[in-house]
């Protein structure tokens, strides 16, 4: 006997024998009281239990009882105890293993460290969660957890799963790492079969990097130098833990090329920059300095620069810019004096220039050849995904697995009976014979099947989501038995479908419809049973043929053999109930024009190829909407699939195959991005380049003859 709390004990059935094994009748037993012992310790006890007795009193039966206690750690890790029936004139006994409950709190010690001083890039080694049952007992042990992190993650890369150790904790000492950056939000959230058990936000010590001793404006071509920067907390105290080369300071700019990608180490705390081109037109210089691995931490700089005045004098004494004279066109005797100009380096400033951009262009022209190169390998790539996931269409075929496709798709609606009952019937332990799975038929979306997509996304469009998930069963008391409910009217989660989601650890979470066939109204026309199909004989809608009318929806729905073996109570199939319950004489039209031209006709409505739905008289279904949930798509009569876990390898090779087409043309996209991007830098550089080259070459002749030496 295995008991685990929180989940009640259904019946327990229970035989009394003499030493020769021979029964021992109960008599006049209407109550009992049930012990579980741990040696000599009491861990529960349930008292006033009413028992039933068969019919020939040698079975004594106790029903839907529940066992509660707080005491298991006594017995762990094998959790045996002894389980004893007390009747008024004797007891029976008998070994068990009672478990605890289902994972309900988590317990944390929280330290100073979690509380205040988490800082990034830490490993945290004090991460002990202690986790208990909903009684208090320590969970069993190899009990699986989710842990979702943010601003978190795990050293070992092992992933979200953890399982309880033999103590019943989560040990993730030391495998906890900060990644998020200073400021900002760290959570642990933790999940037992999708139910939130714990969650807590810890706060990321606050940082700030300013810069010291900053000039506020500077000379153009000149140089910044030893610009100090520090770290510091919220009182302005200097951080010393950032310190050596896993704390590295980095420069953003457009502006400071020569610093643009470089890392400076930091120091107790302290960073310096050494030295920093200025740029030679003036204006403002802007950068932004960060710590290379926590981006957030950063400030931003600016910095005035303007130009410095080269001058020549001439004949009158008159001042003019030293830059508008090439210099190749000068003779060294036509210098001025370091007296009259502000920098002798200044003079071939247009011929460093030149230089400068002639390299910039060359490195531009090199990373254009990159990207090109990067865009044709990437365009191969994208050739062979696109030919890997034809083949893979070719191979699955319009028909194979359509149906467990569908199915695939039921089983992600995670909380829906639809998804439970399709993973009931993939289980291996399921039995069609017993509880309320003997009489399910199946769900609304699986039982019938269409020649193409078009008509499957609109008739699901037209039935709504709750529709094509319906559960499907013949009678109304397999109906009954899906669910129950407790005095005060609330579901009992613990009988029917609703136990049997709990197993698989998905309780449904939203209302289902069930559909009884045999409750159902049949068509009480006639029926083509001269046709494979059985399609209903229901008179013509219009006195002559619509334009673009296809044909009746209760008809349009193709059904498998087996399918067409299913038949009520009164000897009516599912196209009789319970297609035409759902569709009725709903018509199907090619496009909404042709739809609108028949609603003169239309009795239920209808529906459109294109995307039009006309629901009954004056009510008109707007917008555009792609169901996930649709018609199995079978170009000619529905079959049965031979191997459906082959096709839903396929599948998902073919899903993961579209992901990497998807990432590929991303890159491709953001390839060609970066090329435009390129080019049109290549050519303000190439104008810029030009226009300097034209300076250069002017002739200074008539120029140069108003200037003088300058005597010495």
């Amino acid at each position: 006997i295995v008991c685990r709390l929180g989940m009640p004990v259904r019946c327990l059935a229970a035989r009394s024998h003499d030493l020769y094994g021979n029964g021992i009748p109960f008599l006049d037993v209407h109550k009992a009281v049930i012990t579980i012992l741990g040696g000599d310790d009491i861990l529960a006890q349930v008292k006033d239990i009413k028992v039933d007795l068969s019919t020939d009193l040698l079975t004594l039966y106790i029903r839907d009882f529940l066992f509660k206690t707080n005491k298991l750690d006594r017995v762990r890790p094998n959790y045996e105890a002894m389980l004893k029936i007390s009747l008024s004139d004797s007891e029976l006994s008998h070994p068990c293993k009672v478990k605890p409950g289902l994972p309900s709190t988590i317990n944390m010690d929280m330290s100073l460290a979690w509380e205040k001083n988490l800082t990034p890039g830490e490993v945290i080694d004090d991460a002990l969660l202690e986790v208990l049952d909903h009684c208090g007992n320590h969970v069993e042990e190899g009990m699986e957890l989710i842990v979702n992190t943010v601003g978190l993650s795990f050293v070992d890369k092992c992933g979200p799963v953890r399982k309880v150790n033999s103590e019943g904790f989560v040990d993730l000492r030391g495998m906890l790492k900060v990644v998020s950056g200073f400021g900002s939000e760290a959570c642990l959230t933790i999940f037992h079969h999708k139910k939130k058990i714990f969650n807590r936000t810890f706060q990321i010590a606050i940082r700030n990097l300013k810069a010291v001793k900053v000039p506020e404006s500077c000379p153009a071509g000149t140089f910044l130098e030893n610009i100090i920067f520090e770290v510091s907390d919220c009182d302005g105290v200097i951080d010393e833990s950032i310190h050596g080369l896993q704390h590295t300071l980095s420069i953003r700019s457009n502006q400071l090329k020569d610093v643009q990608g470089a890392q400076y180490a930091f120091e107790h705390g302290r960073c310096v920059l050494p030295r920093a081109q200025v740029p030679n037109e003036p204006g403002t210089v802007s950068f932004v300095a960060y710590h290379t691995h926590f981006s957030d931490l950063e400030t931003i700089i600016q910095i005035h620069v303007y130009a410095l005045d080269l001058v020549r004098v001439n004949s009158e004494n008159d001042f003019e810019p030293i830059c508008s004279y090439p210099t190749s066109s000068l003779s060294s005797q036509d210098l001025l004096s370091p007296s009259q100009l502000a920098s002798c380096q200044s003079v071939r400033y247009i011929e460093d220039a030149l230089r400068k951009v002639s390299d910039e262009i060359e490195s531009i022209d090199s990373n254009i050849r990159s990207e090109e190169e990067m865009i044709k390998f990437l365009d191969s790539q994208k050739k062979s995904v696109e030919n890997r996931i034809a083949s893979l269409k070719d191979e699955i075929g319009h028909r194979v697995g359509a149906k467990e496709i569908t199915r695939h798709k039921i089983e992600e609606n995670v909380g829906t009976a639809a998804a439970v009952l399709c993973n009931l019937s993939n289980h291996k332990a399921y039995e069609p014979g017993r509880s309320f799975k003997d009489e399910v038929v199946g769900i609304v979306a699986l039982l019938g099947t269409v020649a193409n997509r078009d008509l499957s996304r609109m008739l699901s469009v037209y039935l709504g989501e709750d529709n094509m998930l319906a559960v499907v069963c013949k009678t109304q008391d397999a109906a009954n038995y899906f669910e129950k409910y407790d005095t005060e009217g609330n579901v009992d989660i613990r009988f029917g479908i609703h136990q049997e989601a709990a197993k698989l650890g998905v309780p449904i979470s939203r209302r289902f419809p069930i559909i009884c066939l045999d409750e159902i109204r049949p068509y009480n026309g006639d029926v083509f049973w001269n046709i494979r199909q059985k399609k209903l004989n229901l008179p013509f809608p219009h006195s002559k043929t619509h334009k673009g009318f296809r044909g009746l929806a209760v008809n349009l729905i193709n059904l498998s053999a087996e399918n067409l073996e299913i038949i009520t109570s009164s000897g009516h199939g599912l196209r009789e109930t319970l297609f035409y319950r759902l569709f009725g004489e709903l018509q199907v039209y090619e496009t909404r024009n042709d739809m609108r031209q028949a609603m003169p006709h239309l009795r239920n409505g209808a529906i459109s190829l294109d995307g039009g739905i006309i629901k009954g008289d004056g009510m008109l279904l707007l917008g555009y909407s792609d169901p996930e949930i649709i018609f199995p798509v079978m170009p000619d009569a529905p079959d049965i699939l031979e191997d459906p876990e082959d096709v839903f390898t396929k599948v998902k090779k073919m899903n993961a195959e579209k992901s990497v087409l998807e990432t590929v043309e991303n890159k491709i996209r953001k390839a060609e991005e970066n090329r435009q991007k390129l080019v049109m830098k290549r050519n303000k550089k190439k104008r810029k380049f030009d226009e300097m080259a034209e300076v250069m070459s002017q002739p200074s002749g008539s120029q140069l003859d108003q200037y003088h030496p300058v005597s010495q």
